[in-house]
């Protein structure tokens, strides 16, 4: 039996025996969404039977299976392997191998060796088996480089063959999605690389505890790490010659820094408030150690292409994207535990595939193209959009914009859309175009240290110099019974990345049905409207990563 068929023969077996419905509260508004399809959708994404939709699971392939027979039911024109919906995706993984990592201090002959899990974490090496290095450390700041902001942590330093120091996150004078990228642990390990550095350690900030709290990597210290591969073998996300990384914990980080004679919390806020702090050398050696198991599996995206009808601009597409991935099943103290990730993103492929549905069926067609993706490897650091990116089914010239939909917390009225990435292109005005329409209004991040920007796959269409955006609830609510930071701050606090993210939760069926015609409504606009989107001149990351160069 083809592969294709043996998702559909999973996925039907998977269907009789969903879970019960998620609590939605009945009030939704009439919209040409439809409010059931959308809860189907949801409902059997989220499903236990699933088993979390992990990336190379059996869960996922019948998550993806499913997904693949709405698009032929839609009559998209599959866009994958061999006349199929799948995009093959190749992937290397690495698991820490049982022996713990290693992380010793060394000042002058003294050796401290730190603890791992209550002192630091560190992640599989995707390069070597083994990987171990011994540096003397440098402390470089946030370990940014920004010359457009005036910013420069290594301004005067040498770290070619030292192990680089960092605080986690960045200065709060950088806005917050070129903030975004400088902070991501990819922008400052490539810097740091770049340089000469041969491994970094990352200090965790008071600020950083709020958005990632160290102790969540006991829940990930087994995980797989991945990376997809191309057809010679080669991995195809950056890979950085560092031949060490570690992360250390808020209460064993102001030790590496004692040697600056400053108070680690009053440091800290004087970086982020952007005021000098010292840097340099911390008369300190690390010893840092790792094994790693190395293995193989696969996965796949499912992309489909719904055809325009106008004689030119057909050949300019559009993407619409969703990650079908979540995390799977863990081990915990009452054994295996699944995640089943509704709201993280079977709420937000439900919406993809109801906003699919709405554009097909759309009197008279649409004038440009769109490429309908769900994505696989998002947990994993964005390796199906990635690889989409790299190697999309069509020309990538005829790539004109992305709207990625990933993790919509609707748990209240919301009367508000924040629109991250709009502002850099001219999708952000179509965006507030579309969004007054429907009365909502726009709304600034409620949420900046998320650095949500670079953390979900539209950022793999950015780096490859194509406008994306991502559209999210604000806080603000039709109900003025409503708290929506409270109820959002709540998820990420609670369920987020937990098995509580599950369909027990109190969907808000009148949000659901309002985002999903929001993207209906964009989708339609984007595809119809005179000039394709770009870039606004000079942008930031529109000159950062513009095509061509």
């Amino acid at each position: 039996m083809s592969t294709r068929r043996q998702w559909l023969a999973r996925a039907g077996g998977a269907a009789a025996g969903l879970a019960a419905w998620p609590a939605f509260a009945q009030n939704a508004s009439p919209a040409r969404a439809s409010l059931a399809a959308l809860q189907a959708h949801l409902r059997f994404l989220a499903s236990p039977l699933l088993e979390g939709r992990e990336t190379g699971s059996r869960g996922f392939d019948i998550a993806a299976a499913f997904v693949a027979s709405h698009f032929a039911r839609l009559g998209l024109q599959p866009l994958g392997a061999e006349g199929s919906f799948a995009q093959p995706v190749l992937l290397k993984t690495a698991k820490l191998a049982s022996t713990p990592p290693v992380l010793r201090l060394w000042r002058g002959a003294t050796a401290e060796t730190l603890t791992y899990l209550d002192d630091f974490s560190t992640r599989p090496d995707l390069a070597a088996t083994h990987s171990e290095v011994t540096a003397p450390l440098v402390f470089a700041g946030f370990g940014i480089r920004a010359p457009a902001f005036g910013l420069d942590d290594y301004a005067g330093l040498d770290v070619k063959g030292r192990i680089v120091v960092v605080l986690s996150g960045r200065p709060l004078q950088l806005p917050s999605e070129e903030g975004a990228h400088y902070a991501s642990r990819l922008t400052k390990a490539a810097l740091a690389a770049e340089l000469g550095a041969v491994g970094m350690i990352s200090l965790a900030t008071p600020r950083s505890e709020l958005v990632s709290p160290f102790h969540v990597a006991r829940q990930y210290a087994g995980s797989t790490a991945m990376d997809w591969r191309d057809a010679d073998g080669q991995g195809g996300q950056d890979n950085l010659p560092l031949r060490g990384w570690a992360s250390l914990s808020l209460q064993r980080a102001p030790a590496l820094l004692a040697a600056l004679g400053r108070d680690y919390r009053q440091l800290v806020a004087d970086a982020e408030a952007g005021k000098p702090v010292p840097r340099g050398e911390l008369g300190l050696t690390a010893e840092m150690a790792r094994d790693s198991l190395h293995g193989d599996t696969r996965s796949a995206n499912v992309v489909g292409l719904l055809p325009g009808r106008h004689p030119e601009r057909r050949h300019e597409v559009l993407l619409l994207t969703a990650h079908l991935d979540h995390l799977g099943r863990k081990s915990g103290p009452q054994g295996e535990v699944i995640y089943p990730g509704a709201m993280d993103n079977a709420l937000g492929m439900a919406t993809l595939l109801e906003t699919a549905t709405q554009l097909a069926l759309a009197p008279g067609g649409l004038d440009r193209s769109i490429l309908v993706a769900a994505l696989t490897g998002e947990e994993q650091g964005q390796l199906g959009s990635s690889m989409l990116a790299a190697q999309p089914p069509l020309p990538a010239a005829q790539l004109m914009a992305a709207v990625n939909i990933d993790m919509p917390i609707l748990l209240h009225d919301f009367n508000e859309v924040v629109a991250l990435g709009g502002d850099h292109s001219t999708l952000g005005a179509t965006v507030a175009r579309v969004a007054g329409d429907m009365g909502l209004k726009m709304a600034a991040d409620p949420q900046p240290e998320q650095a949500r920007f670079t953390r979900s796959d539209q950022y793999s269409f950015v780096r490859r110099g194509i406008p994306a955006v991502i559209l999210g609830p604000g806080v603000g609510s039709f109900n003025p019974q409503d708290d929506g930071a409270a109820l959002m701050r709540d998820f990420r606090r609670l369920r987020y990345h937990q098995p509580g993210d599950d369909l027990g939760q109190p969907f808000h069926a009148a949000a659901m049905q309002r985002y999903a015609q929001l993207h209906v409504g964009l989708m339609q606009a984007l595809a119809t409207q005179a000039e394709a989107p770009r870039w606004v001149p000079g942008d930031f990351f529109g000159e950062l990563f513009r095509r061509g160069r």
